[in-house]
């Protein structure tokens, strides 16, 4: 009886939707494949969820309210179309609504999550977010969310356009949010965070400057990979069928305390001469190539650096896609970071191989990753298909 009622609820929503012409429900299937050495343990072989686009489905609406003005709302959520799980909370990569106008811009509020401005990075990212791109060597940093957001994006002028954001963090403290409360960059609570994007879209040239904020739940900038300052700068020229991008972003932590990295006061056992980083430099350069309307290929150097000793990294990728439809392509990246003696940055997201040593390095409270040994290195390769709806 349950699957009945729910059918015949189910039903008359998307009656509803479409009668109105205001509703749209979209998504996106990406699975794959991976292979990946150089981990403590070895090496691995398995499936893989979302290494190219985020496997979600959604909802987006609007409407019109006249003199120019709509309307808007929008909720998305992210599953492992493996497992057929969640990736996080229903409707946690967006949930907001809020009013559009061409001429004065739009108006957010709710959980921005991926709409976060760091996220408008891809746009100067040569890899375009694939799992070992942009967001690798600063451990998933720049795929940052954020929660009890406002946010606003100004139209086009000439080329130019702007947003900003100001997330709260419900607290009665102004800065420190609830420990394991909000979005945070992985899920983790954090506190206040806003952003600033400005961008410039010309005929043959796209340059963006993004300044973004994201504080741990002490209210502190204490871990220069989730809860710092960032202040990011890339461009592209594209000469078709080529384009060739560039860029350069600087972390700072100023608060970096163990208490942010680890979530005690215990230190585990870094390298000799190494302590808690406070500031991250990370550059990148690349290529793309549309070879024809189907094919495509991209090779990109990204180079980060972390001061007080913790050393170097450097990731070397190459990655196609081959488009089957408007809907559907096939992709495949190869992907190797080389490490310096005090660096273990692995070809992860930061979740999986977060900052400090692993069983390897510290068999008594060394992390149960999958980061490299110190100075060691690694190589992973992934291929899979997606399609929209």
């Amino acid at each position: 009886m349950k699957r009945v009622v729910t059918a015949t609820i189910f039903g008359f929503l998307c009656i509803t939707a479409n009668a109105q012409s205001s509703v749209t429900l979209y998504g996106r299937v990406d699975n794959g494949i991976q292979y990946q050495s150089g981990l403590p343990n070895g090496h691995r072989f398995g499936t893989e969820s979302g290494y190219a686009e985020a496997s979600l489905f959604g909802l987006i609406g609007d409407e019109d309210l006249g003199g120019g003005t709509r309307a808007i709302f929008q909720l998305e959520a992210a599953v492992n179309t493996f497992t057929g799980g969640s990736l996080g909370t229903l409707f946690g990569h967006v949930a907001v609504v809020g009013l559009s106008n061409e001429r004065f811009g739009t108006i957010r509020l709710g959980d921005l999550g991926t709409q976060e401005v760091q996220w408008d990075s891809f746009y100067v990212d040569p890899q375009l977010f694939l799992n070992y791109s942009l967001a690798t060597l600063v451990r998933g940093r720049n795929w940052s969310t954020a929660g009890n957001s406002l946010k606003y994006s100004s139209p086009n002028f000439g080329g130019l356009s702007f947003a900003a954001e100001y997330d709260l963090t419900n607290n009665t403290s102004w800065n420190s949010g609830n420990p394991g409360s909000g979005p945070g960059t992985y899920g983790q609570g954090q506190g206040r965070s806003d952003g600033i994007r400005v961008q410039y879209s010309g005929a043959h040239i796209e340059a963006m400057v993004i300044y973004n904020e994201v504080r741990g739940t002490s209210g502190k900038f204490d871990n220069v990979y989730t809860a710092s300052r960032s202040i990011l700068a890339g461009s592209l020229f594209s000469f078709d069928p080529v384009k060739i991008y560039a860029g350069y972003q600087h972390l700072s932590a100023p608060d970096a305390s163990a208490q942010g990295y680890f979530g005690t006061n215990a230190v585990p056992a870094l390298p000799a001469g190494v302590s808690l980083p406070t500031a991250v430099d990370h550059e990148w350069i690349g290529i793309a190539w549309q070879v024809n309307a189907e094919a495509a290929l991209r090779a990109a150097c990204y180079h980060a650096n972390a001061n007080r000793g913790n050393g170097n990294a450097t990731l070397y990728t190459v990655s196609g896609s081959y488009n089957l439809s408007k809907r559907t392509y096939l992709y495949a990246e190869v992907g190797y970071v080389h490490n310096s003696s005090t660096s273990n940055i692995g070809l992860n997201d930061g979740a999986g191989d977060p900052y400090g040593p692993n069983v390897n390095n510290d068999p008594v409270v060394g992390s149960a990753n999958i980061s490299p040994n110190y100075g060691g290195g690694q190589i992973g390769t992934f291929a899979g298909i997606v399609t929209h709806f």
